[in-house]
């Protein structure tokens, strides 16, 4: 399996990073102006079968993860078709799928297709998680750079050398060596104090919200904070990202994949009390 590092990585599949320059560079920035998108932090544009997303907050480290994923399983994602930089920031053109995202066609699914969508999942997150990772214990995107995660904070965190370093950063030593502050948790954090985690490939921020529903198939998308976790970061991501929204299908996925309530636990505790400060 061979890990990317750089943006030769992608040289078979799509075109090499570049910076847009000439009839190219005014054309995309004519049309993202009228979209008035080059404002935006984030831009997201539609045009023709394409899907551009790009901006201040876009990495590359989201097309490397597209082209590995694509390279090494058969999840169903939308293919990559380019990379460029304006100035410095990245655009990154996928396929455009015409398709709504579960959480809004959930409730008008018979339950033979919200079984099949789960099922369906289930079996991306068992490829995912056959991903032999570079390093047992980093945690870290798919180019050894950090990742993102809007909840946890701002720009790219880490990345960590093991996952003490990563549980030290969200907060579990807090937890567990303050028990008298943190009453509420001291149950939940004795349980996971001492246990050991594979590393696993993780999208990180699966849920019906980022799930296209395609004439009965699933489709993957939005990768931006995916990489190298310890094991139980799906399911605990899940369930903070919307996955709580819709009891059904939380349900019903917690019933086909590997469960990891314990650090869920965790994890909700954690969150109680950050919202109390």
């Amino acid at each position: 399996m061979t890990y990317p590092n750089s943006i030769s990585f992608l040289k078979d599949s799509v075109p090499l990073v570049r910076e847009l320059k000439g009839s190219e560079y005014w054309k995309y920035k004519l049309v993202f102006r009228h979209e008035r998108a080059l404002r935006r932090v984030e831009s997201l544009l539609r045009i023709e079968s394409s899907f551009i997303k790009g901006g201040k907050r876009v990495r590359l480290t989201e097309a490397l993860t597209m082209d590995f994923i694509s390279r090494n399983t058969t999840i169903p994602i939308p293919k990559l078709l380019d990379i460029f930089s304006i100035k410095g920031d990245v655009y990154i053109v996928q396929q455009y799928i015409n398709a709504p995202v579960l959480e809004d066609v959930w409730r008008r699914l018979s339950i033979v297709e919200k079984r099949s969508s789960v099922l369906q999942l289930k079996n991306c997150l068992d490829q995912l998680r056959a991903l032999k990772p570079p390093d047992s214990d980093r945690v870290q995107a798919i180019d050894g750079s950090g990742f993102i995660d809007e909840r946890l904070g701002t720009g790219e965190l880490g990345p960590f050398d093991d996952h003490d370093a990563f549980h030290r950063f969200l907060g579990y030593h807090a937890l567990r060596d303050c028990p008298d502050r943190f009453p509420l948790a001291k149950e939940a954090i004795s349980k996971v104090a001492n246990r050991k985690y594979r590393t696993v490939f993780s999208h990180g921020d699966l849920g019906p919200h980022n799930i296209l529903w395609k004439d009965g198939q699933i489709v993957l998308i939005d990768w931006e904070r995916s990489g190298w976790f310890p094991e139980y970061w799906d399911y605990t991501r899940a369930y903070a990202a919307r996955g709580y929204t819709i009891p059904e299908w939380w349900e019903m996925f917690k019933d086909v994949v590997d469960r990891y309530d314990d650090e869920l636990d965790v994890d909700i505790q954690m969150l109680n009390y950050v919202e109390r400060l």
